[in-house]
Parts: C-alpha cells; sequence; structure tokens
C-alpha cells in the first residue's frame, strides 16, 4: 500500500454510519486496544472557531513543555495536516516557520491506514457495522499519538458531537465549545435548540465547560437565549461547571493588520494575539482558561502560547502589498463576522472578493451577510468554484451576487472565473486598478488553490 492507497481506503468508506451511535467507533477502537486512553485530552466542538481554539490550546500546552497531539479538520493542502505532533516551544518555533512541521509522515499515514483498514473489515464481519471515514481517520490520529508518547490530545470534532468519531471520550481534561450558528442543517436539524444538543452531547459528567457566549455570536436574540439554555440544562444535568466567556470579558487595547492586544478584564494581564479575527480574544481566553484551571501551564506559558499562535485560512494575510486576505468563513455567522473584521481592516481601502460556494449551504443568505454592508467599498467580486462536488457554479454564484447588488448605489464589476488561479489574476488586476485589497472567501476548499495562485502570480512580478 502507498499513501493513495492509503486515502482511497479512507474514501471508499461510507462518509455517515448507518447506525446513529458511536458503538461502530467504539468498536473500532477496542479492537485497536482503545489507544485514546493513554492520554488525557481538550475536546473542541461547535460551529465557528474550532480550529482556532485548538491551535491556541496547542501553542499554550507546547510553551508549557508538553508533548501535544493536534488533530483538526478539514485540512487545507494535504491529508496529514489534519494529524500531527508538537513537542515543547523548539516544534512551535518550527512551525511556525514552516506549517509541515509535525505532520503524520506518509509511511506512517500508509502503515496505521493497514491496521485501521483490516480492523474495520474484522469489525464488518463480527457485527454487521460498517465503520465510516472519520472513525478511520480518528483511529489512525490515536495510535499515532499513543505511539509518539504524547501528554494530551487535542481533539476537534468532525461535525456535530454527540454521535462524533471523537465523542468516545469519557472524561475529557475540558471541553470547549466554539462560536455557534447554523451549520450541517441536514444532518443535525433545523432549528438552534436541536442543533446545540446535538453539539452539547460531548460535554461530560464532571467535565469543565468553557463555551463561547451565545450573546456574542451574532445570532438573534432567541436563538442565543436557546443555545444558552441547551448549554445550561446539559451541564447541570451532569454536574459540568460551565462558562461562558465573551466581548464583555476582554477589552481591545489594539486592533490592526498586524494583529490585536488585548487585556483580561478578570485578571488584568494583557495578550497580544497574530489572529484578526475580532473574535480572536474570546477564543484565546476560552483556551487559556482552560488550561489554567487544570493547572497545566503558568501565565507566562499562556502569553506566549496565545502570542505565537497561527492558524491558516482565517483571515489569513497572504500578502501586505498588495493586501491580500483569506478567510474560510463557510456559513451565515462566518460571513457576520467577517464583514464586522473587514470594516475594521479596510479603512479607506475598497475590496475585492473572491468567492467560492457549496450549493448545499444558504448561499444566498450568506452573500446577503457579507455584501450588505455599506462600511466598506466594493470595488468587484469574482466569483470562482471551490475544487468539490458540492460546489455552487461560477455564473450561478455571479448572477446571485448581481441581484443581491442590485439596489447597491455605486455600481460594481462582476464577473465569473470557475478556475482560482484565474479568478486570482482577474482580482489582482482589479486591486491594482482601484488601489484596493483582495479577500478571498466561502470555504475552506479554497485555501489551496488561492495560496498556489497568490505564490505564482506574485513571484512572477518579482
Amino acid at each position: 500500500m502507498n499513501i493513495d492507497a492509503a486515502l482511497d481506503t479512507i474514501n471508499k468508506a461510507e462518509v455517515f454510519g448507518a447506525n446513529l451511535s458511536c458503538e461502530r467507533a467504539l468498536c473500532l477502537y477496542r479492537h485497536l486496544g482503545d489507544p485514546w486512553r493513554y492520554m488525557e485530552s481538550f475536546h473542541v466542538a461547535c460551529t465557528n472557531g474550532k480550529g482556532s481554539i485548538s491551535s491556541y490550546l496547542t501553542h499554550i500546552l507546547c510553551q508549557a513543555g508538553h508533548k501535544v497531539g493536534w488533530y483538526t479538520s478539514p485540512y487545507l493542502v494535504r491529508f496529514n495536516e489534519r494529524i500531527r505532533v508538537l513537542d515543547g516551544p523548539t516544534d512551535l518555533e518550527r512551525y511556525d516557520a514552516d506549517l509541515t512541521t509535525g505532520e503524520i509522515p506518509d509511511v506512517d499515514v500508509v502503515r496505521l491506514m493497514g491496521v485501521v483498514g483490516k480492523t474495520a473489515e474484522q469489525v464488518a464481519a463480527e457485527t454487521g457495522m460498517h465503520v465510516t471515514q472519520f472513525d478511520m481517520i480518528t483511529a489512525v490520529a490515536f495510535l499515532w499519538f499513543k505511539e509518539q508518547g504524547c501528554d494530551y490530545a487535542v481533539l476537534e470534532t468532525g461535525l456535530g458531537g454527540r454521535l462524533d468519531s471523537t465523542n468516545i471520550l469519557e472524561k475529557p481534561v475540558a471541553t470547549l465549545m466554539a462560536s455557534p450558528g447554523y451549520d450541517h442543517m441536514d444532518r443535525l436539524g433545523n432549528t438552534m435548540v436541536e442543533i446545540m444538543s446535538e453539539k452539547a452531547g460531548v460535554i461530560k459528567y464532571g467535565t469543565p465547560v468553557y463555551a463561547y457566549n451565545p450573546s456574542d455570536a451574532l445570532l438573534s436574540p432567541e436563538d442565543a437565549a436557546d443555545v444558552r439554555r441547551v448549554f445550561e440544562e446539559r451541564s447541570q444535568d451532569l454536574n459540568a461547571p460551565l462558562t461562558f466567556i465573551g466581548h464583555d470579558d476582554i477589552e481591545v487595547l489594539e486592533y490592526g493588520r498586524e494583529g490585536q492586544k488585548f487585556r483580561s478584564r478578570h485578571t488584568g494581564r494583557e495578550y497580544s494575539t497574530k489572529l484578526l479575527g475580532p473574535y480572536q480574544p474570546i477564543y484565546a481566553m476560552q483556551s487559556a482558561l482552560a488550561i489554567a484551571n487544570a493547572g497545566l501551564a503558568d501565565s507566562e506559558a499562556i502569553r506566549r502560547g496565545i502570542e505565537t499562535t497561527v492558524w491558516p485560512a482565517r483571515l489569513e494575510v497572504l500578502s501586505r502589498s498588495p493586501f491580500i486576505l483569506l478567510d474560510g468563513a463557510h456559513n451565515l455567522q462566518g460571513m457576520l463576522g467577517l464583514k464586522e473584521a473587514l470594516s475594521r481592516l479596510s479603512g479607506d481601502d475598497p475590496i475585492v472578493y473572491i468567492l467560492g460556494l457549496f450549493s448545499d449551504k444558504d448561499y444566498e443568505r450568506m452573500l446577503g451577510a457579507l455584501l450588505d454592508d455599506t462600511s466598506v467599498r466594493i470595488a468587484g467580486i469574482v466569483a470562482t468554484e471551490p475544487p468539490s462536488e458540492r460546489k455552487l457554479d461560477a455564473e450561478t454564484l455571479a448572477k446571485t451576487v448581481a441581484r443581491i447588488m442590485v439596489h447597491n448605489d455605486r455600481e460594481t464589476f462582476i464577473v465569473a472565473e470557475a478556475d482560482i488561479y484565474s479568478a486570482m489574476a482577474q482580482a489582482l488586476k482589479i486591486a491594482e486598478e482601484n488601489n484596493a485589497l483582495i479577500c478571498a472567501c466561502g470555504s475552506l476548499y479554497l485555501a489551496a488553490g488561492v495560496k498556489s495562485a497568490v505564490h505564482d502570480l506574485l513571484d512572477g512580478k518579482k
């Protein structure tokens, strides 16, 4: 087996399990010797910001000298990104310079997928249950983290929580609930109560919960109240201490294109982060509280961890001249958060958008949320396509944008370029003519193509 064959084994598995329980994953892991039991874990769930929180957790733990297994989804460029091990501050320095640092090597993916694939066949033969793609990937992560002797694992849920492959943890160090929102409604439900009940399924008996304050999550007051009630009831039932963290807990001292500085209103300590989202200080403080209250890092390690945290494709600066941002906003709340950030980051500069979305998302509301903003000037919009069968074709996207922009008091140049490279070339031309910044957004699946195009097109000018 080579790496392509290993990934093909994963891709041939079911995406969603037929049996609505975690028993399928439990059975697979049991046959593998329950490798997840060999380390303590932080469990990260909810809609927007799981990756940012997991990055803060990993950076703080590493700055405190721990060896951390870091499990994320989805990947941006390589499958191996999803499973990595970072050991202490030295590995963090390497990671900051080279984002491939700590990734599971191809040879280990192949070796461990061979074991997991055979075990999956055994489970199917014995129980009739067919393990899913995410079950198999999670099993590979657990096995590798065990082999590497990790002190702690930082685990993101894939989808939902209650039925997620990671939700076999019996008592994590802490559960962190990122910003709530509407997403995966075909699987999780159509109301905020239904969706958050699924997400809250990761909360465990006696485990402290650090949750993003739903009042700050760009939800309606009714939805925010529903989120709070679901989390409070679940935590109370399980005797799990619950702490909400929001903008009222933080004082922003500086905000700009280089990053932001903020102060905790509770401790008075000051922190800085390179991540640009207005919500990032909340994610940072959720992570800091979870680790500090567990006694796993001192205040200096927490400060350094927040300061050194990086997380690709979340308002990531790809170029400073011209100024190019890449953001993985892929649902309504993500677009609202992006709009808020851009209204502060753009200054007097107009914006050129490169948009690529999925057809199974509520894309009209997402586009309306982003583009209905009088606080920024839009110099142009380039509609493109993420590399996925779920893509919304560029022509349909451009027509939808035109309908939304019809009442705009300024005429906006809108063009469809299905190829991401061509879309970036067009955006650079518009930006140069209008002294504008560029923002590529709508799906994390755009990230690899956008980064490659920026590298090729800007290097070609040097």
